[in-house]
Parts: structure tokens; C-alpha cells; sequence
């Protein structure tokens, strides 16, 4: 019996990472005692191209090794799964026959999938615990959905008080920001959001308020801006009488900057900068111009404690009204946003539909917490290694989901996990995917039951030798990117 292994590799386009994960494939289906030993190896990536071209590779490679001329003319593939294995041609060209048999004649047991289709048989192992139809079907096309909910919500316009009223505020305000007053495309665009995995938390959140909820937020947030621009303005005013009643004139001030400041605040206009360069050091930066006579200076300087706290809480006054207002203006699109929801959610029970997108969040919310033997008994496999291609578009959700099954795995002897990434190559962060995840589990970061081999596969590195070597500060960046 041996160890169990976690290997994580770094492929760079064109290191010959398929290469590999055929090869560990297939040195592990030749290697086991099982009677169908593919039945035991879950393999997952992102797309149905990615899973045919694994499968091709592997039953390739196998009719390959099963031909009678591979003992006289060995390929690169066969010769590097007979030395790393320690076997004999002959053994290996023997049981790839057997195996190449059991594979056609059990191909359903032949688990290379996309990480949806995988996450879609946990569902419906799960089905009656989440309280899913039994014969629910999975709508793959989202964007038809979203827009025959948004078509039922307009259309009960003019019926519908409340909701007409709301309809109406979120046309205003796109007419206000210069954009079309036919809202029917904005409220498609608006309604992916119930899409996106990340915000699925916080938009389940938000299904609790009624559109009374959201109008008095929106009453509140106005008056906390009034108040907000009230004392601002009061403030400023205070700053620009005791200027005055110093004898200091504004044109003392270096460019009449600090009063042009105050002023505009009194003025209640609130879009102006804050961190010009006397803004940003204002303790200690001199105020007054080099022509100033020395009973100015001397006045200027006795006001700098009472200018400086003024600009500091003025500063924080403004900041925080901004902020307020850009609540305030998206209250109502969150209104329209639950509206559409709910008219999904009726659309679905109606039709017994599940959106692919859900699946992550409905999986996470049941297995999270259930112990690995007991999935398993549910969806009658029992996998001992896993392969997860491109796992840099796995999203946390995703990880959180397949972390249950590959700590059981691992925790046992003769299991095996393999992921294979490369966060240049990262392209779903639009629906979750975090590359974020595979650099830290790469540097030993991310808390995980188990140490990892890392190796890295460097571009046209063919021989797949492995080097214990990463170098992210190409993705410093992603942790201050936001989509």
C-alpha cells in the first residue's frame, strides 16, 4: 500500500499539461486492483471541448498501447508510463487491451466531466433533501429566462400600483443619467446579476424586503444626505467667519485655496477634489504666500488647528455623503432587481426549471457539512483520485464543494489528487472563478488538510520533469481587480 499523493501543477500554455494528466491517468487505471478501475477516477474541467479532448487522448492513447506494433514501435507516451511504472512493455501492452475493453463496454463509468455536469448528479442525488422536483430539468439558457421574468414584470405595469410606481422611478433615473427611457434592455442587463455566484448571497438577502423596505431606505438615506449636507455647509460657514473676523483677507491664502474649499462646501457643492497637495498635508504645509506680511501669517497660523479639524471632518462629511448617495441611487435598481427575482422564482416552480448557475449554491448549502462516505453512498461512486483541469476558474463555491471528497480521499492510502492551473489563463472570474485560489494553495497559503507537490511546468517544457519553482508577482494585481 502507498502514501496518497496531491500533486499541484503550474502549466503554462503549451507545457504539455494534457500530456500529463493522461499519462497520471492512465498510470493509475493500469495500476489498480479494481475490477473497473475508470470507475474510480473522477476527472473535471470547464468546458464539454476540454472533457471530449481528454477522452479522445486517453482511449487514444489506450488503442495506442494496445496495438501489437507499440512493442516494436514505442511512442514517448508508452515508454514513459512503462519506466515510470517499472513494468515491461508487454505487461503494460496487455493490460491496456483489457482495460481499453472495459472502458468501451462501461463507457457511463467513464467519469470525465465538465465540474457543472458533476455538480448537477450531486443535485440530483440531493434532490429530495433540498426539496427539488424529482424531475426537475436544468435550463442552460439563462439569458431566455431572465428575459421572459423581466417580460412578466413589465407586463403587469399600469396593474400594480407599487410596482408601477417603482418601474417608473427606475425609467426616470436612466433618462436622468442620459440613457434610454425604454428600460427593457437595462433591467436584462440588471437581472444578470441574479446570475453571478458571488453576489448570490447577498442578493438572497435582499429577497426578503418588500418594495415598502426599499422605499423607506431610499426616505432615510435622504434624510441622513440632508442632514449630512446641512452640517457640512454650517461648518464651512463657522471656518469662513472666523477668517473673516481674524482680518485675514482669502487673497493671504496661498492661491485663495483653502477659502475657495470652505466656500464651495457652504455652498453645499460637494464634488470637488480632496486631495490636492496642500489637502494632503495641510498640518504642516504653509497656508499662507510668501508675500504675506508677519501679523497674517501670524493670524493664519493661530487658525490652523480650527482649519484643520474643520477640513478633516468636512473631508469625512463628504466622503460619507457620497457615499449615502450612491446607496440611495441604487435602491431603486435593487428593487426592480428583487422584482425580477421573484418573478423568476415563479417561472421555475412553475416549470420545474434550475439554472445552471444555481448549482454551486445549492450543492454548497446541503454537502458543506455532510461527511464524504455519505456523498458518496448518495451518488453510488466511491472516487479515489481526482484530476481538476484549469482549476484556476474554480470558483470558491466549486473548491468548497469537491474540499469534502478530496480530504476523504486523501486521508486514506492509494488516493490521489492532481490540479493543474495557470492564473495567467484565468477567464471565468465573471461567474466566480478565483485564481486567487490556486496561487495560494500553489505557495502553501490557503489552510488545506494535506501538503501539496508543486511543480511547475514551464512553456515547451515537453518532458513534463517536474521543477518546484512559482514566481505570482505577475498576479499581484488580481487581488485589486474588480469586475
Amino acid at each position: 500500500m502507498s502514501a496518497s499523493t496531491f500533486n499541484i501543477y503550474n502549466a503554462s500554455a503549451g507545457s504539455g499539461k494534457t500530456f500529463t494528466l493522461v499519462k497520471d491517468y492512465l498510470k493509475i487505471v493500469l495500476t489498480s486492483k479494481e475490477f473497473l478501475p475508470h470507475r474510480h477516477v473522477l476527472a473535471i474541467t470547464f468546458t464539454n471541448k476540454a472533457v471530449d479532448e481528454m477522452k479522445t487522448r486517453i482511449v487514444g492513447a489506450l488503442m495506442t498501447f494496445a496495438s501489437p506494433t507499440i512493442l516494436s514501435q514505442p511512442d514517448a507516451l508508452f515508454e514513459q508510463v512503462v519506466d515510470e511504472l517499472e513494468s515491461s512493455p508487454t505487461i503494460i501492452h496487455a493490460k491496456s487491451k483489457q482495460l481499453l475493453s472495459k472502458i468501451l463496454h462501461n463507457y457511463a463509468a467513464f467519469d470525465i466531466s465538465t465540474i457543472d455536469k458533476f455538480t448537477q448528479k450531486l443535485i440530483r442525488t440531493f434532490a429530495f433533501d433540498l426539496k427539488l422536483p424529482m424531475n426537475f430539468e436544468v435550463e442552460l439558457d439563462t439569458d431566455h429566462l431572465l428575459q421572459k421574468a423581466v417580460n412578466r414584470l413589465l407586463s403587469k405595469a399600469g396593474k400594480n400600483k407599487a410596482l408601477t410606481k417603482v418601474l417608473v422611478a427606475f425609467a426616470i433615473e436612466k433618462a436622468d443619467d442620459d440613457k434610454s427611457w425604454n428600460i427593457a434592455l437595462d433591467l436584462v442587463k440588471t437581472a444578470k446579476l441574479l446570475i453571478s455566484e458571488t453576489d448570490a448571497p447577498f442578493l438572497k438577502a435582499l429577497s426578503q424586503r418588500s418594495l415598502q423596505d426599499f422605499q423607506d431606505l431610499k426616505t432615510k438615506l435622504t434624510n441622513d444626505i440632508n442632514a449630512i449636507e446641512t452640517e457640512i455647509a454650517e461648518q464651512s460657514i463657522q471656518v469662513l467667519e472666523s477668517i473673516s473676523a481674524s482680518g485675514v483677507e482669502f487673497s493671504d491664502f496661498t492661491r485663495g485655496s483653502l477659502p475657495k474649499h470652505f466656500t464651495a462646501l457652504a455652498s453645499k457643492k460637494f464634488d470637488i477634489k480632496l486631495d490636492a497637495v496642500w489637502q494632503i498635508s495641510i498640518e504642516t504645509t504653509s497656508l499662507y504666500t510668501k508675500k504675506s506680511p508677519p501679523h497674517v501669517a501670524e493670524a493664519i497660523d493661530a487658525l490652523r488647528p480650527q482649519l484643520v479639524d474643520a477640513f478633516h471632518k468636512t473631508k469625512q462629511g463628504v466622503y460619507r455623503y457620497r457615499y449615502l448617495k450612491n446607496i440611495r441611487k441604487n435602491t431603486t435598481p435593487l428593487s426592480v432587481l428583487n422584482l425580477i427575482y421573484q418573478e423568476l422564482k415563479i417561472i421555475k416552480d412553475e416549470e420545474n426549471l434550475l439554472m445552471i448557475s444555481e448549482f454551486n449554491t445549492i450543492i454548497s448549502q446541503q454537502i458543506k457539512d455532510q461527511p464524504a462516505p455519505f456523498i458518496y453512498e448518495r451518488i453510488g461512486e466511491k472516487f479515489n483520485h481526482f484530476f481538476i483541469d484549469e482549476f484556476q476558474d474554480t470558483s470558491e463555491l466549486q473548491w468548497e464543494n469537491l474540499v469534502p471528497l478530496l480530504t476523504n480521499t486523501l486521508a486514506e492510502e492509494n488516493g490521489s489528487a492532481m490540479l493543474v492551473g495557470d492564473a495567467k489563463q484565468a477567464i471565468y472570474r465573471w461567474r466566480g472563478g478565483k485564481a486567487e485560489q490556486f496561487i495560494n494553495l500553489h505557495n502553501n497559503a490557503t489552510a488545506f488538510p494535506f501538503d501539496a507537490t508543486l511543480s511547475h511546468l514551464p512553456t515547451n517544457y515537453r518532458s513534463c520533469k517536474t521543477v518546484v519553482d512559482f514566481n505570482n508577482n505577475f498576479f499581484e494585481h488580481l487581488s485589486n481587480v474588480t469586475f
